[in-house]
């Protein structure tokens, strides 16, 4: 009964570590992502001014 308990228990940790990984990496991967356009956006913005 103990293995059992133990193997839920480890199988509940990994997914739960690897979802709170994701998540973040996700955000921070679509937060580069929009500060590379904006950057584009300024700089196609100042190109047209010159």
């Amino acid at each position: 009964m103990f293995q059992l308990l133990a193997c839920n228990v480890a199988c509940l940790t990994i997914a739960g570590l690897y979802y709170t990984y994701r998540d973040v990496y996700l955000h921070r991967r679509k937060r580069a992502q929009l500060n590379d356009r904006v950057a584009y956006m300024l700089w196609v913005a100042a190109n047209r001014a010159a």
